[in-house]
C-alpha cells in the first residue's frame, strides 16, 4: 500500500500536494473552530444554569419578616404593664412549592435563626418565629419590656393564625424545641378554651419538652437569676454541663443569649417554672399530652439522651394510656436536636405518621 501511494503521488504530485494542502488548511481551521464553539457553548450553558439557579434561590431564600401586633390578636384584656400593641413580632420564612407549612418555635432565649440550617435544606415551606422581646435588635429597646406567659401564648397564636390566613391551603406542622415544645402544649390549652382561635394544625413535633422540674435544669437556673448581674449568672449556668459535648453546646447557647435582654429570659423561665410540677411527678405532663393527643393524634415527642433515666417510666405510663407510639428517645444531646438533617427526618416522619412504629432513634 505504501508503494502504491508513493507511485500515485509521484505521478500526480501537483494534485496530491494541493489535496494535502487543502486537508491541512481545513483541519487547522477546524482544530481552532471546534474548541472555540465548545467554549462558547459551555459558557452559554453555564450562564443559563446560573440564571436559573439564582432565580430558584431567590424564590427559596430565607427572608426576614414581621407581624404587626394588633388588639384583635388577643382574646382577653392585656395587663396594664404589658405594652405590646403597635410593636412587631419577627419571624423568618422560606417559601417553597410544598403543600406543607412547618412552623418552628425556639427554646428559651433563642430565636428564629437557630432553625436556619434546617430551613436551608427543608422541602417544606418553613417559618420560624422569634418570641416577643427575644429578637437581638430589641435587646436594648425600652418598648419591648418582658411580658407574661399568657401574653406570649396569644402573640404566638396570633402569628399562627396570620400565617393560616396567608396560606389557607397548606397543611400546618408545628415544631417546638425545648420551651418551644412547651409553648405548643400551652397553645393546645388555649385552643380548647377558644376553639375559634385554633389554626387547625395537621401534625405536631415536640423536641425535648419539659416533664417536671427535674428536666428544667437550665430554665430553672434562669428562673431565679438576677438579670442585673448577667456575667455572674451566666458563669453559674456554664457549670451545668457534665461532659465536653454538653459544654460545647452550652457555650454556644450562652454566647447567643448573652446578646439578649436577660430580664426577658428570667421572666419567661420563671413563668414556665410555675407551669410545671415538682421533681418525680408526671401527672400534669400526661394530662396535658393526653389532651394534645386527643386533639391531634398525629403527634411525635422526641427526647434527647438527657431523658434516658426518665424514659422507661414515661413510656410505661404512656402505653397504659395508649400513647406509647407517640414517644421516642435518641442518643443526641439536647441542643443537637436542632441538627438540620435530624429535623428534616423527623418532620417528614411526623407528617407521614411513620414515627408510630419507631421508639428509638440511632
Amino acid at each position: 500500500m505504501g508503494a502504491t501511494v508513493g507511485v500515485v503521488i509521484g505521478i500526480y504530485s501537483d494534485e496530491a500536494r494541493k489535496a494535502i494542502e487543502w486537508m491541512w488548511v481545513n483541519m487547522t481551521a477546524a482544530s481552532f473552530t471546534v474548541p472555540l464553539l465548545a467554549v462558547i457553548l459551555c459558557a452559554a450553558t453555564w450562564q443559563v444554569r446560573g440564571m436559573v439557579e439564582r432565580r430558584r434561590q431567590g424564590n427559596r431564600s430565607i427572608l426576614s419578616q414581621s407581624f404587626d401586633i394588633h388588639m384583635d390578636d388577643f382574646e382577653d384584656d392585656l395587663p396594664d404593664d404589658e405594652a405590646v400593641i403597635g410593636r412587631e413580632l419577627h419571624y423568618l420564612e422560606r417559601a417553597t412549592g410544598s403543600r406543607t407549612l412547618a412552623l418552628l418555635l425556639p427554646g428559651l432565649g433563642l430565636d428564629a435563626n437557630d432553625f436556619r440550617p434546617y430551613m436551608n435544606i427543608a422541602r417544606e415551606h418553613t417559618a420560624a418565629l422569634t418570641l416577643f422581646g427575644f429578637n437581638t435588635d430589641e435587646a436594648r429597646d425600652e418598648r419591648y419590656r418582658p411580658v407574661g406567659l399568657t401574653t406570649h401564648v396569644e402573640l404566638v397564636n396570633g402569628a399562627l393564625n396570620s400565617l393560616r390566613r396567608k396560606y389557607p391551603q397548606k397543611k400546618m406542622v408545628l415544631v417546638g424545641f425545648s420551651l418551644g415544645a412547651d409553648m405548643i402544649i400551652r397553645l393546645s390549652e388555649f385552643w380548647q378554651a377558644h376553639p375559634t382561635r385554633d389554626p387547625h394544625v395537621s401534625a405536631i413535633l415536640l423536641l425535648d419538652p419539659n416533664i417536671n422540674h427535674s428536666s428544667m435544669v437550665v430554665s430553672g437556673a434562669f428562673a431565679t437569676m438576677n438579670p442585673s448581674d448577667p456575667l455572674a449568672e451566666l458563669k453559674e449556668v456554664a457549670r451545668i454541663p457534665q461532659n465536653l459535648t454538653e459544654f460545647r453546646n452550652m457555650s454556644e447557647y450562652l454566647h447567643k443569649i448573652s446578646k439578649k435582654n436577660l430580664a426577658h429570659i428570667q421572666r419567661h423561665a420563671e413563668d414556665w417554672w410555675d407551669y410545671w410540677e415538682g421533681d418525680g411527678r408526671y401527672d400534669l405532663f400526661f394530662q396535658r399530652i393526653g389532651r394534645l393527643h386527643a386533639m391531634n393524634p398525629k403527634i411525635k415527642i422526641l427526647f434527647s439522651v438527657h431523658y434516658d433515666h426518665h424514659f422507661n417510666e414515661i413510656y410505661a405510663r404512656a402505653r397504659r394510656q395508649n400513647m406509647g407510639q407517640v414517644f421516642g428517645l435518641c442518643r443526641d444531646d439536647h441542643f443537637e436536636l436542632l441538627n438540620d438533617r435530624l429535623l428534616a427526618d423527623e418532620v417528614a416522619k411526623v407528617q407521614a405518621g411513620s414515627h408510630l412504629t419507631t421508639l428509638v432513634r440511632g
